[in-house]
């Protein structure tokens, strides 16, 4: 994929939500007016209410791309990865977890990864029932992280998270690795 095939499909994801956004919206205030598009008399105060909570939202999503927008023109370039993370609380064959940060390399979008609050939430939420033990830590998955984004719904993307993030740049070797996922096996006995 080119440097400018990965913005184009950023910006276009970034507008058909906003597009989508921007429908609502107009949906919702269409309820308080006519045909003509004049607010109804008697609905004016919902209508107002309505405007100001869109409004808001609005206001936040306007925030976001504007945070998205500037990692997209750093130098060097930064775009979103999926960064697929397996560990040995996986039952045998179970997908690896699927996550989304934006950085300038795989490596760099790993570290980025790991440095987030609600990721280092997430190794919290996952580690395994007192008895279980763990052969190992988790694992990044080369062969199924990639540049971009799958379908959506597929992964964990915190993107917006690290946006708000202060950004910090680290040339550490590794990153911490996640606890394992939230499917365990039967408790090992003491050898």
């Amino acid at each position: 994929m080119s440097p400018s095939a990965h913005l184009t499909d950023e910006i276009t994801a970034l507008l058909l939500a906003l597009r989508k956004m921007q429908r609502r919206h107009r949906a919702e205030l269409d309820l308080y007016r006519t045909a003509d598009g004049e607010v109804i008399e008697e609905r004016y105060a919902d209508y107002d209410e309505a405007r100001q909570t869109t409004a808001m939202e609005a206001g936040d999503a306007l925030d976001t791309l504007m945070d998205r927008l500037e990692n997209l023109v750093v130098v060097p370039s930064r775009r979103p990865f999926t960064v697929a993370l397996q560990g040995p609380g996986h039952a045998e064959g179970a997908a690896a977890w699927l996550f989304v940060v934006t950085g300038t390399s795989l490596d760099d979008a790993h570290r980025a990864l790991t440095r987030l609050p609600s990721f280092q939430q997430w190794k919290a939420d996952n580690r395994p029932p007192d008895g279980y033990e763990i052969p190992g830590d988790a694992q990044l998955v080369p062969g199924q992280s990639h540049p971009g984004i799958r379908a959506s719904g597929s992964y964990i993307d915190l993107r917006h998270e690290q946006a708000h993030a202060p950004l910090r740049h680290t040339t550490s070797a590794a990153p911490a690795s996640p606890g394992p996922a939230p499917s365990y096996g039967p408790p090992r006995r003491p050898r």
